[in-house]
Formats: structure tokens, sequence, C-alpha cells
């Protein structure tokens, strides 16, 4: 069976008919470490389920510095928004995004396209409410990630960072967890050594 729909089938009981219709919507795509995914600026019109490698979802501030978003991978320590490349705001909207995706490996997805889940709500009220489910959770997810970089100085983004995703400082480099705490990687080896000290 499809691992998306496998995926699914951990929080809904879905038909025989549903996964059919779910199964004759999704396609595979591969792409090469370094590749770009989704570029800022274009229209987000398809969600990617990971099934295998690692991406990340980054953007560029005003002063050209870098940030990670989000890191997208999928294994026994992904939480939701790890298993999915996607700005939900501009899929849903179908607007453009302010986000890049880039493939940090090769990486393997399941894509399902915006036009294939409006056939599939209209056609399923499980599938409805899967993706009204998926589109709360995402929402939540978005704004947990903004309200911590908005509200936590860099200690406590880090100590939240080791209390919630530890796992995280052994799957990627060095440079891209200070990305993703919002801070240079010297000042990161600098919160290390202090943490370690205390």
């Amino acid at each position: 069976m499809n691992p998306f729909v496998n995926f699914i089938l951990r929080f809904v009981l879905l038909s025989d008919h549903d996964i059919d219709l779910l199964e004759n919507e999704l396609t595979y795509k591969k792409f090469k470490a370094g590749d770009k995914i989704l570029q800022e600026g274009s229209i987000c019109k398809n969600i990617l389920f990971v099934i295998s490698g690692k991406a990340r979802s980054f953007f560029i501030n005003h002063e050209g510095q870098d940030f990670t978003w989000n890191f997208h991978f999928n294994d026994t320590e992904s939480k939701f928004e790890n298993y999915f490349l996607v700005d939900y705001n501009s899929f849903l909207t179908q607007t453009p995004t302010f986000l890049s995706f880039q493939a940090l490996e090769d990486i393997e997805v399941v894509m399902l396209s915006y036009d294939s889940i409006q056939k599939l709500t209209s056609n399923s009220l499980v599938l409805e409410k899967v993706a009204s489910k998926m589109s709360g959770t995402a929402y939540q997810n978005v704004h947990k990630r903004a309200f911590t970089l908005l509200t936590l100085n860099a200690k406590e983004r880090y100590l939240q960072l080791l209390k919630e995703e530890p796992y995280l400082l052994n799957k990627f480099q060095h440079y891209l967890i200070a990305s993703y705490l919002g801070v240079a990687p010297q000042s990161l080896s600098r919160l290390r050594k202090e943490i370690i000290k205390s």
C-alpha cells in the first residue's frame, strides 16, 4: 500500500473505496540532493509526503540571512510537520509562498495536487474530514513555530529544542540547526558550551 495512505490510516479508518480514490490521485517523485523542490515566489500546488531522504524549508529575510523554517524527513522520530513538504497557506490560497524547499540528500516523495484534493474532498466525506484535520494540525504547528521565534530568546529556543526535538542535533548539520534556532553558528556553539557548564 502507498506510504501516504498508510500514514492516513494511523489516524482514520478508510473504506476500500476511499483508499482507491486516494491512491488514484497520488504520484511518486524523486529529487536529487541540492535540488530546489519549491522556490520562493512560486505557488505551492502539491502536498509532498516524504518517503525517504531529508529536506528543509527556509526563507531569506530582508538582510539576506537564511533561516531554516523546518526539517522534513520520515523516520520513527518524525512529527506531523516533518513528514510533509508544503506551505499550507500557499497551498490553500493558491498564492505565492515565502518559503523555499531544498533536498538535503536524495529524497523520494508522494505527491497530491491541489486539484486532486478538491476532487477527493468533494467525493468522500471521510477524506474531506481528513483534509480538514490536516489543515488544522498544520495551522497549529505554524502558529507554534512563529510564536517560538517571536517570543523566546536564543537560549530558550535551544532549551526547547533539547526538550522537544533533541534528535535533530544528530540528523542535521550544525549550521542548519543554528539557522533553525535563528542564531549564528558561533552563537549556537556558545549556547551549547554554556548549557553544558550549567
